[in-house]
């Protein structure tokens, strides 16, 4: 059963935590989740800052943690046989990861697993949520593989709690997700633990425990010793809480932890994950029979589970209660011989809604166990206890009751109730949320006594006075603020003021690192650019996974659907579709270094283009919002906008037009991995400068680059782009040779030849790569996509050797053409196939044109191929109208500025993470917040030339370069942005939004007020 079955793996580490500490401070409502100072409610119409400074140092050692949680560990032994330890087996030495759940919408790798407090007044309630367990790696697991990987879901309450030293477990159902990979069979100890799963146990079980909390510095994570087991999990156990019986000090007072055992014929295995006795330890019947001795000088490498003979001649679990006692006879622990949790012992509980008569009720199970065996129990009693500290400005704080039981078969909810279970020991609680605040929810048999005390605070008993708590089965309940009143506001009064005061404020005030890392709260040229992404991570349906936005988990349901409001509305706004009237027309191969660099910059150069007119074909279709608006003028049918635009920003359907966007980011991805490979072998970082009007004739494979509108010419020149280079037959008795514009023969007959060359090329050619190992830089984690999460959750796009520099070519052709790296996952969509499967839809799709013949439809704007700010080629398109042009001007100079961003990251700092750069993350900011704005604006401009709508041109004027003396570089950095700024907020009369401009002058004052040493 659990870690007491066999086999066993051990595993030993550091746990790092970045729990924020702000809200521990006392100066948090949680009855109203508001932010509060000695006068009462903090003015969220006040300065941030200020309230920054009136916490002074109660904000405590980590104020800006972020609620990351993550390990390094390694398998330290095996064990097949009770209580004999090996360490033979080639799992041990091998990594331990806890990772974080896969985003749909960030398409991330690397993701963090989460530490948060349900109750942050309290000592008792810090969870963490892991989403994927991945065990096996060495070093990256492109080198050495991981070995098994599976899906975690729940969360993991804190166990055995005794402050600096805590126990927490969860389970991987094999039902829901748990895969054995290659080389599992070269595993005598996971081979066996495979039988066991398969054959008859339901999934995995780690369990784990955190001792000696160590704070590293100011707002700097916490590390933890970290020492645990992995066994096979049966569903008759608690996914949560560890098996076998429990022995806890809660009536000796002794310094003994929470041990729990598992007796049979022939052994006793204690479980001491959180503690390492000093003297040996008697485990006996409290009757006094000696079952066995629990050595002291057990190896540590059994990270605390203890296996010793059993010396009273007796068979089977003892029916009598069990102590422990050190050498000298001293009771140190006494059995609870009954036993009564729950796996939803972290629970955050909506506010009735009294208004609708909606209880918003939840039923819970609980499970009790008799002697560390299921039973039933009839009589265990439910009742809260308010934690004082979580509600500051209530004057009844002591008697205050924030949640309601339901018994089973009454109609009326009650403050306390008496529960049975049944004969396999299940049961369940109904309960509900009646005011807002946290609470502890003691779930006691009969005959356990209750906490003493004549306050709140003395039996809520937050410092652990009383012994009590660890030993006794409860429930953390966070009940959310009375928010209700929220969904009665008109749809004008959503505005970003109302959001913020509403919603936002209580985060940017009391939790720090969305402001210090990512954006700010309080500002709306921040938060409307990445509103889709808020939406996304903060979405109901979310709130079980570790990217849930706010990891606190603490945004009530009114909150929540006022920022779908705010985002719908928001989009609603963002574009309106030109109208149309009638026209008044007025008349090889690489074996050399040399050669692998140029095929390199080619496909730098093929990369950023392929980006580039992706994106142009994106910003084409209209948005969701325009899209509805040409429904509602019968220019499209409702089918059609499903198609084009999807079903609106709130859902994962986006249509053709997110597909492209999808598509693009997954460009800039191939972009920077080719980079990557460059700067491994030497080279600084490339930025290719791209004229449309000559490039088809620079470049080594026939093939036609343009920006051009989304139409079924376009999409299948996408198509001829992506597609794999073993899908086009040669021609029997063919000897031609394709020829240039310049008379030279195109080196490779496709982009998918050109990239096998490239990998072959980096192994062919000798020395190429100089940079160090583990000095690869450019580390970044987003638009990986989950099949490569499921078995490379650590790859970020590293390249410091060949073995990588491969990795990073079959990642690329893994998005294009797909078949490249395995996966426990179905494959997902190459965009070979997403273009193949547009070009299907548009083809499919028919308009009703004149004498109601039906033609071809096409969901795109009438943009300028090519357009151009300059005249004189023939093969661009010039743009003459001047607000057009204006907005084209200011597009293009923000585009220089995101790529000068860039290349001022790789000069200065190449070894840096790319989401830990603010230059990098300023540079994303700036394609998110002011190039999609503008080009969604630019495309529904006139553009001058009869019939034809304008577009964004991607035109530099010079090619950024790396700017070596820092101060200078912020400097005149900073000055560009702020023209910038000023040529955006000349477009806002044609319906730019204002935001993009305060974005602008928002990085251009950052730059000259930020430390030199965060470049």
């Amino acid at each position: 059963m659990s870690i007491f079955h066999l086999p066993r793996l051990h595993f030993a580490g550091a746990a790092i935590t970045r729990l924020p500490t702000g809200p521990r401070a006392g100066w948090l409502d949680l009855e109203t989740n508001q932010a509060i100072d000695d006068g009462g409610v903090f003015d969220t119409d006040r300065p941030v800052q200020e309230y920054y400074d009136f916490l002074a140092d109660s904000k405590g050692h980590n104020f800006e943690g972020n609620g990351h949680f993550w390990v390094d560990a390694k398998v330290v032994s095996t064990e097949l046989t009770p209580g004999e330890v090996a360490t033979e087996d080639l799992v041990v030495g091998r990594n331990l990861d806890f990772w974080g759940h896969f985003c749909d919408y960030t398409a991330g790798t690397a993701n963090r697993s989460r530490v948060f407090d349900v109750d942050p007044a309290s000592n008792w309630t810090t969870t963490l949520m892991v989403g994927q367990l991945a065990l096996g790696r060495s070093g990256r697991s492109h080198d050495v593989p991981y070995l098994v990987t599976g899906d975690v879901n729940g969360m993991c309450p804190p166990r055995w709690n005794q402050f600096h030293t805590v126990l927490h477990q969860f389970a991987v159902d094999k039902v829901e997700g748990l895969h054995w990979l290659d080389g599992v069979a070269d595993s005598p100890v996971l081979t066996r633990l495979r039988e066991v799963v398969e054959t008859e146990a339901d999934g995995l079980v780690v369990q784990f425990g955190l001792t000696g909390q160590k704070h590293t510095g100011e707002g700097q994570p916490d590390i933890w010793q970290l020492r645990g087991s992995i066994g096979a999990w049966y569903r008759s156990e608690l996914r949560s809480y560890p098996a076998g019986r429990l022995i806890t000090p809660r009536t000796t007072r002794s310094a003994l932890p929470n041990v729990s055992v598992h007796v049979t014929d022939e052994h006793v295995t204690a479980n001491l994950v959180t503690t390492t006795p000093e003297v040996d330890l008697e485990v006996r019947t409290a009757s006094g029979t000696l079952l066995a001795t629990l050595p002291s000088t057990t190896d540590s490498r059994t990270s605390g589970v203890v296996v010793a003979a059993r010396v009273d001649g007796a068979t089977g679990n003892p029916a009598e209660a069990l102590v422990i006692t050190d050498p000298d006879g001293t009771v140190l622990s006494r059995e609870e011989e009954t036993v009564v949790e729950s796996d939803e012992a972290a629970l955050f509980l909506e506010h009735e809604n009294t208004r609708t008569g909606e209880d918003h009720a939840v039923e819970i199970p609980v499970r009790s166990y008799l002697r560390g065996v299921p039973a039933r129990v009839d009589r265990v009693h439910v009742r809260q206890h308010v934690n004082p500290a979580a509600l500051p400005l209530a004057d009844d704080r002591d008697t205050a009751q924030l949640v309601a039981f339901l018994p089973t078969g009454q109609a009326e909810y009650q403050a306390e109730q008496v529960l049975s279970t049944d004969e396999h020991g299940r049961g369940t609680i109904t309960l509900k949320g009646v005011r807002g605040g946290a609470t502890r929810v003691v779930l006691r048999p009969e005959g356990t006594p209750e906490p003493t005390g004549g306050t709140a605070a003395e039996r809520y008993d937050n410092d652990d006075a009383q012994g009590y708590w660890s030993a006794v089965g409860s429930v953390a309940v966070r009940v959310l603020p009375n928010h209700w009143h929220l969904d009665d506001l008109p749809d004008e009064d959503v505005t970003f003021r109302t959001l913020y005061r509403e919603a936002l404020a209580y985060y940017e005030l009391q939790y720090s690192f969305m402001r210090s890392e990512v954006l700010s709260l309080a500002d709306e040229f921040k938060v409307e650019p990445y509103a889709r992404l808020i939406w996304h991570v903060s979405a109901p349906e979310h709130k079980g996974k570790t990217f849930y936005m706010p990891p606190t988990r603490d945004m009530s349901a009114p909150q929540i659907r006022m920022l779908l409001r705010y985002l719908l509305a928001d989009d609603a706004q963002r574009q309106t579709p030109p109208t149309f009237v009638p026209q008044q027309r007025k008349l090889g191969t690489i074996t050399t270094k040399d050669q692998l660099l140029h095929a390199l910059y080619q496909a730098a150069a093929i990369e950023l283009a392929t980006m580039v007119q992706y994106l142009y074909a994106a910003y084409s279709v209209p948005t969701h919002g325009a899209g509805k608006k040409l429904v509602e003028r019968g220019e499209w049918t409702p089918e059609q906008l499903l198609t084009a635009s999807g079903e609106g920003t709130e859902t994962w359907s986006n249509g053709i037009r997110g597909s492209l966007m999808s598509v693009a980011r997954e460009e800039m991805m191939h972009f920077l991995a080719i980079n990557n490979i460059l700067m491994a072998m030497g080279r600084p970082f490339h930025l290719p400068k791209l004229d449309f009007g000559t490039f088809n004739s620079d470049i080594c494979v026939p093939l036609e680059f343009s920006l051009e509108a989304l139409n079924l010419a376009s999409v299948q020149r996408f198509v001829a782009l992506e597609q794999p280079h073993d899908l086009i037959e040669e021609i029997e008795g063919n000897d031609s040779t394709v020829l240039r514009a310049d008379g030279e023969p195109y080196q490779y007959g496709s982009l998918s030849e050109l990239y096998a060359a490239i990998r072959e090329g980096v192994q062919a050619v000798p020395g190429v790569f100089l940079v160090k190992k583990g000095r690869g830089g450019g580390a970044h984690h987003l638009f990986m996509r989950e099949s490569v999460n499921a078995v490379h959750p650590d790859y970020q796009l590293e390249v410091d050797d060949v073995a990588s520099a491969v990795f990073a070519i079959d990642f690329v052709t893994e998005h294009g053409e797909g078949g490249q790296i395995p996966s426990t996952l179905p494959e997902e969509e190459s965009h070979f196939d997403t273009f193949l499967r547009i070009s299907e839809m548009l083809i499919a799709e028919r308009a009703k044109g004149p004498n109601d013949r039906r033609i071809p439809w096409n969901p795109a704007y009438p943009v300028m191929r090519n357009p151009t700010l300059k005249p004189g080629n023939p093969a661009m398109d010039h743009v003459t109208h001047e607000p057009a042009r204006i907005a084209m001007k200011a597009f293009n100079r923000s585009y220089f500025m995101a790529m000068q961003l860039m290349v001022q990251h790789f000069g200065y700092s190449p070894d840096k993470s790319l989401r830990r750069s603010r230059l990098m993350n300023w540079s994303l900011d700036i394609m998110t917040g002011v190039l999609r704005p503008l080009g969604e604006l630019i495309v529904t401009l006139p553009s001058g030339r009869p019939g034809r709508t304008a577009g964004p041109s991607f035109e530099l004027d010079s090619t950024p370069e790396y700017i070596s003396r820092p101060d200078i570089a912020v400097e005149w950095m900073a000055r560009e942005f702020h023209e910038v700024a000023d040529l955006a907020r000349k477009c806002v009369g044609f319906g730019l939004t204002p935001t993009v401009g305060d974005l602008l002058a928002f990085i251009g004052d950052s730059l000259r007020t930020m430390d030199l040493k965060d470049l």
